[in-house]
């Protein structure tokens, strides 16, 4: 009998906990990766919940969105965005790496760091040069929850706070261009109006429906009709409606009467 020869074990490798890895920026699995970095280099550590439960979730929600919910200006700030959000993390990596590292283990902490990022990052990639139909979709992608708690409620005014004078020219401006697509031929005409309310209306219902509380339409459960059991209704004796035999005089016609004209 061949016994088998077990072969030399070696422990596994685990990183050094206070020297953070690249991320490549701008990738749909930045915030995956950073979390996987994370957890390869503290294990059993909490880690921080905003890079999947904020980073990378309305990464992916606001990828979905296309042409018909945001113009191209839209889309582009919507990619501009992403990238400065991402950057801002990454800088502070490169800049401080034991500095990343300890906020990386204060879950907490790096929420309000990261939220605290977002105004210049919203601001710098064009927010205020967009329509108010594209603010509007931006404003009601995210889920309420998330807009109503402190760091949402502290981002909003931050943001709101660096709107200048200046911007709001650019921002009508924009808005009646949006109206133009959205009304098309009909634009200027009674119907236009409309037109454009009715397109505005289906982003935002859209939107609405992508909320984490809005219910999924195709999990209502379904609504039964009642049974109709025909067997248990009284026997009516209906009237006879029938007419009665009526014998009619015969009457004969001469064979002289004229043609109808066209027939």
């Amino acid at each position: 009998m061949i016994r088998p020869i077990d072969g030399p074990s070696f422990p596994s490798y685990t990183p050094p906990a206070n020297d953070p890895a690249p991320v490549e920026v701008g990738t749909p699995t930045y915030y995956e990766q950073r979390l996987a970095d994370f957890q390869a280099r503290n294990p059993g550590v909490e880690p921080p919940d905003y890079y999947l439960g904020y980073g990378d979730k309305y990464m992916e929600r606001f990828a979905a969105l296309d042409s018909t919910d945001l113009s191209p200006e839209g889309l582009e700030w919507r990619d501009k965005t992403t990238l400065a959000l991402q950057t801002a993390i990454e800088d502070y990596r490169i800049r401080d790496p034991q500095g990343f590292a300890d906020l990386e283990r204060d879950p907490d902490a790096f929420r309000r760091f990261a939220f605290a990022s977002h105004p210049d990052a919203y601001v710098d990639s064009g927010l205020y040069g967009l329509s108010v139909q594209d603010l509007t979709v931006i404003a009601l992608t995210p889920d309420i929850g998330d807009v109503l708690n402190q760091e949402g409620i502290d981002q909003t005014k931050i943001t709101i706070g660096k709107l200048e004078p200046e911007d709001v020219p650019e921002i009508l401006g924009d808005t009646g261009v949006q109206y133009l697509r959205d009304a098309g031929p009909f634009a200027f005409t009674p119907l236009g109006p409309s037109l454009a309310v009715g397109r505005q209306g289906e982003r935002l219902f859209d939107r609405l429906t992508e909320q984490s509380w809005f219910p999924d339409i195709t999990d209502l459960p379904p609504v039964g009709l009642p049974d109709l059991n025909l067997d248990l209704l009284p026997d009516v004796d209906l009237p006879d409606m029938s007419l009665p035999d009526i014998d009619l005089p015969d009457i004969d016609l001469p064979d002289d009467i004229p043609g109808i004209p066209g027939i």
